[in-house]
């Protein structure tokens, strides 16, 4: 994936392990496991953004535009919900299959740094070139002559968002995991699996 993704050890799902090293060393194609992994991940991180919250339920740091306290991608100083203000990194989750193994996270299409600065937290200064702004209201009142065009000069501003970590696997997603790849195994095999 050209955005961001992360590698997870399935540590606790040792028999998970073995029954998909089995299905290869009998011949079988592990590719409906990782099709499951991957579906199961994805689902599970789509509803870290509707929970606001991370693996294994950690809330996540509410956001100035879900409190309301900033402008939203509308303009609107309304509460919303936490990382789902344009709803592009929300529509970026996908998985990925690889032979022998299957990737979750954001496609990044739109914007990779987006991702990563919320999976991880961001500090870091930036530089604002100088630019000019047309205002409308100062002190929440309108210009009496209409927008009005003001130069800003060059400054420095600096960013710093909370960790908000959207992937990962907790123990409700091995649970999850391991429910879909028993399903799957009873499917390919026509037999019960313990």
């Amino acid at each position: 994936m050209a955005g961001f993704s992360t590698r997870i050890d399935l540590t606790g799902l040792e028999g998970a392990r073995r029954i998909a090293a089995k299905v290869k060393a009998l011949g079988g194609d592990p590719e409906p496991l990782l099709k499951d992994a991957g579906s199961v991940l994805v689902a599970s991180t789509i509803e870290r953004f509707a929970s606001e919250s991370g693996p294994g339920d950690i809330p996540w740091p509410k956001s100035k535009a879900a409190l309301g306290l900033a402008p939203r991608a509308s303009g609107k100083k309304t509460p919303g919900k936490t990382l789902e203000d344009t709803g592009d990194l929300l529509d970026s989750i996908r998985y990925e299959l690889r032979p022998g193994e299957v990737e979750v996270g954001s496609d990044g299409l739109k914007n990779p740094v987006k991702a990563l600065a919320n999976q991880f937290g961001s500090q870091r200064q930036t530089v604002v070139m100088a630019h000019v702004r047309v205002i409308n209201q100062a002190f929440g009142m309108p210009l009496p002559g209409g927008p009005m065009p003001v130069d800003v000069r060059a400054h420095g501003r600096v960013t710093n968002i909370p960790a908000r970590p959207f992937v990962g696997i907790d123990d409700q997603d091995r649970r999850d995991l391991m429910k879909a790849w028993i399903v799957t195994l009873r499917r390919l095999f026509n037999a019960r699996v313990d």
